[in-house]
């Protein structure tokens, strides 16, 4: 008989009890003071710090606590993207608000630099366009419940490196002792794999010249922001008659591997990039090898990622 009326009295307690805990956040939503959501009133983003081997992005989250106890931010999830390939994560550098505060929370997201010719091969594939997102979930600890906020930005990627490359005006140019005209020219993107990315160049060559001109190699140079993406050479073997054309086909190969460390130099460059390409192929007269400017571009190209 003693136990039972125990544990009528624990269950009358409990039932209390439940009833409690349910009238205080009933009415703690409805007094928005009590109990509530957080508050987010305002979300920054900018780069952090910048290494050859990752780049960072500080998110600052300004968050309200309208409750009378303390807020802890319970876990994040946070992730970076380029044309849907995953380049990085991230973590609370700061986290937690105190009761009836406004705080900052501190997000860290670090990209993988090592990601970037990846990044850079769908960016190619995609004709020059790409997306970056950055989206981030807080999700806070509400005693009883949980309450999850997303963050994300998308920032578009565009670029036209071979506009300059391409060309309907015909041009006469010098080589040592003979002239030749660049009739047309134009280049597009060839193979693009992990380790490189060729441009391919069409260039119709008119001998202006009574005596017929090999031309023997072709001479090429890529930077990005001074950094060498592409240099090199290659044998050519192509003789153009006298007061005849040819059309030659050039083949630059960029190096896939050194955009980790351009993309670095994009960064610290307040996210410019000039671009500086040089293509000369090389005739032999007399034993003598000359070189001539086929294209000279240099222009540049800038993003705006972490831009409101």
């Amino acid at each position: 008989m003693r136990r039972l009326s125990l544990l009528i009295i624990g269950l009358v307690l409990g039932a209390v009890l439940l009833y409690g805990c349910y009238w205080f956040f009933k009415s703690g939503e409805k007094a928005g003071a009590q109990f509530g959501k957080p508050e987010i009133r305002g979300i920054s983003h900018k780069w952090g710090n910048v290494t050859p081997s990752t780049t960072e992005i500080i998110t600052d989250v300004i968050v309200y606590n309208p409750n009378p106890f303390s807020l802890p931010l319970k876990d994040v999830e946070a992730e970076v993207r380029m044309n849907n390939i995953k380049i990085g994560e991230g973590t609370a550098l700061k986290a937690g608000i105190g009761a009836h505060e406004r705080s900052d929370i501190v997000l860290s997201t670090k990209i993988d630099n090592g990601k970037i010719p990846e990044f850079w091969v769908s960016h190619i594939h995609n004709r020059e366009k790409s997306t970056m997102n950055v989206k981030a979930q807080l999700i806070f600890d509400l005693k009883v419940t949980e309450f999850k906020y997303p963050i994300e930005i998308s920032r578009p990627i565009e670029t036209d490196l071979l506009a300059g490359l391409s060309s309907e005006e015909p041009k006469k140019v010098d080589a040592g002792p003979v002239t030749l005209t660049i009739e047309r020219m134009s280049s597009h993107w060839g193979d693009v794999s992990e380790q490189s990315t060729e441009i391919i160049t069409l260039a119709t060559i008119r001998n202006d010249n009574m005596i017929p001109v090999p031309i023997t190699k072709f001479r090429y140079s890529v930077k990005f922001n001074d950094i060498k993406i592409a240099e090199g050479s290659s044998d050519v073997d192509v003789i153009i008659q006298p007061k005849s054309e040819a059309t030659l086909t050039f083949v630059t190969k960029i190096d896939n591997q050194m955009l980790d460390e351009w993309w670095v130099s994009h960064i610290r460059n307040g996210e410019m990039t000039d671009v500086h390409i040089q293509l000369q192929p090389v005739v032999e007269i007399a034993g003598e090898e000359f070189a001539f400017t086929l294209a000279e571009e240099e222009t540049s190209f800038e993003t705006n990622l972490l831009q409101e």
